[in-house]
């Protein structure tokens, strides 16, 4: 719609802003855009109130511009959207023949692998599979029979599959554990019963052993609580429901309740035959779990002798540095006790040079007493001298230790004692050095 700058003013001026933008086709955005454009001015809400209500409305003048004359198309300010390019549908092609290709249906009996079947009907060879059957025709016969003395099997059934099933679903219990030892037979691995004869009632675990690992294996029918005539559940009687679980692999927990992982069971829509594979697939998968836990395990040991090995190295380095180090203390406590002998024979040659000046000050140099006391002095310096290899008629090598290191005395006499932990015994200055040597 082409329209000019004054009949768009008159528009909005008398019919108001809602009808002008339904008449010329916009929104409320689209418009002020135009308005602002063209520099049209726009009615308030204050305007029409004071025209409803009989009170003086000013009215904003339209300016003159110099596109008074000039068509204003409202089409160009409609703003366009852009809506999303939707994938086409892939068409469906036709053959050489004109006929649309038939979508691929669920795999049938026919098309399922010979080895994960289930029979129809169970053509019993394996000794473990007739013994399960036998052991289960006698608990049905002990259970319904009023005569339990009479027992019309002569054999002696000694291991059997680990089943709880109804009389409704023995026979289809057992085609199915027929058929998955059958699948794990032909994979190579084995199976093993194990008759615990110690409870009460002696009951069979069933091993499948994959790849060196023992996984347990239970096939049982998930009970559900019976219904009594008046509609209600019987809390005290459970009868089959028809659904067939299979599990296997019992995990414990830390606070001790232990469970079975369910490898496969009946649905709605799928039955327990059709997931042979699926249960061998799922035993394969716990063999490999088993073997990632036994990689960590020995990871795990390998780790700890490593940290056991370090720890005994170290310790073995503390030890021999502390034989280094007490070898080295004792040569530094040899050091300082010929350091000691050497500073004490030059304490006393000093004192013989001092003794023989303080005799010739009296006058008694020459006096035979004197002059064999320094004699006897001069030879204690060169026996206590570590550096000349002087021969002593009285002492030896102990004596000279115990007069450099005199033993340490505790005197009786203690300093005045404020207090329980404030008082000690004294000790001489020779005493201190000898504690500090040792």
């Amino acid at each position: 719609m082409e329209l000019t700058r004054k009949q768009i003013y008159d528009m909005m001026w008398t019919d108001g802003i809602g009808k002008t933008e339904i008449n010329l086709g916009l929104k409320q955005a689209e418009l002020k855009v135009l308005c602002d454009k063209y520099d049209i001015p726009r009615p308030s809400s204050g305007y029409w109130s004071a025209l409803k209500f009989g009170k003086p409305a000013q009215k904003t003048a339209l300016t003159e511009t110099n596109t008074d004359s000039a068509l204003i198309n409202t089409d160009e300010y409609i703003i366009k959207k852009h809506f999303s390019v939707q994938p086409k549908k892939k068409e469906a092609k036709k053959d050489q023949s004109g006929k649309y290709p038939t979508k691929e249906l669920p795999l049938e009996e026919h098309d399922i692998d010979p080895l994960y079947r289930v029979p129809d009907v169970l053509y019993a060879k394996d000794p473990i599979i007739l013994d399960t059957k036998a052991k289960l025709r006698e608990k049905n016969f002990r259970d319904n029979n009023p005569w339990n003395a009479k027992n019309p099997f002569q054999c002696k059934v000694d291991k059997w599959l680990s089943m709880r099933v109804s009389q409704d679903q023995e026979n289809r219990a057992l085609r199915i554990y027929a058929t998955i030892i059958k699948a794990a037979k032909a994979k190579g691995y084995d199976l093993k019963i194990v008759n615990d004869k110690s409870q009460f009632r002696p009951e069979c675990t069933t091993f499948i052993i994959v790849r060196g690992h023992e996984i347990q294996t239970f096939l049982r029918e998930v009970y559900r609580q019976a219904t009594n005539a008046d509609g209600t559940k019987d809390r005290y009687n459970t009868v089959g429901s028809g659904v067939l679980r299979f599990e296997c692999d019992r995990y414990t927990h830390h606070y001790g309740s232990s469970y079975d992982l369910c490898a496969a069971q009946d649905t709605k829509c799928t039955k327990l035959e059709d997931k042979i594979q699926h249960v061998i697939e799922v035993l394969e998968k716990i063999a490999e779990e088993r073997d990632e836990m036994e990689r960590q395990r020995k990871e795990e040991e390998e780790r700890r002798r490593q940290e056991e090995e370090r720890k005994r190295r170290e310790e073995e380095e503390r030890k021999r540095l502390l034989v280094l180090k007490e070898a080295e203390l004792e040569k530094v406590q040899e050091l300082l006790f010929e350091a000691d002998r050497w500073r004490i024979s030059r304490i006393i040659r000093e004192y013989i040079i001092a003794f023989k000046a303080h005799l010739e000050r009296q006058g008694l140099s020459e006096d035979e007493k004197m002059i064999d006391e320094i004699t006897w002095m001069e030879s204690k310096a060169d026996f206590i001298d570590p550096f000349i290899d002087d021969v002593e008629e009285v002492l030896d090598e102990d004596d000279l230790e115990k007069v450099i290191n005199p033993q340490i005395i505790k005197t009786e006499e203690s300093k005045p004692s404020y207090g329980y932990y404030n008082s000690g015994p004294q000790y001489s200055y020779w005493q201190l050095m000898n504690m500090w040597h040792k």
